[in-house]
């Protein structure tokens, strides 16, 4: 089975963490690249490592979710993920972006995801 490389930008490294700890207990194909608690960082990483799988806070230091959507040269598939409700408007600009997911994540809401975009 293929791996997804994937990896979290989310500034709650508590939540980074569940969550890491939730997809390797759940996804033995999914690789993970880095947990960042900025967008810079995080946008290095995408640069650097071209994963296949971003789950990307919308609301984070100095950058929104938009802005590091705008800025990426390489498009990984996005969860997007907030505790804040979102502009899914906005999220049809973004043919990358998968799904949206309210925080705290519904496991079995991230495993449909999954399934429907062929990850898992």
């Amino acid at each position: 089975m293929t791996k997804v490389k994937y990896l979290i930008i989310d500034d709650d490294i508590i939540f980074s963490k569940w969550l890491k700890a939730s997809i390797e207990d759940q996804y033995p194909n999914f690789d993970h690249i880095s947990s960042r608690n900025n967008t810079l960082g995080g946008l290095l990483d995408i640069h650097r490592n071209q994963p296949d799988l971003v789950f990307l806070d919308q609301y984070i230091d100095g950058l929104s979710g938009f802005d590091v959507l705008d800025l990426m040269k390489h498009e990984p598939k996005i969860i997007m993920i907030s505790s804040e409700s979102i502009d899914q408007k906005q999220l049809e600009n973004y043919p990358n972006v998968i799904g949206f997911i309210d925080k705290p994540i519904d496991l079995d809401k991230l495993k449909a995801l999954l399934q429907n975009n062929g990850l898992i």
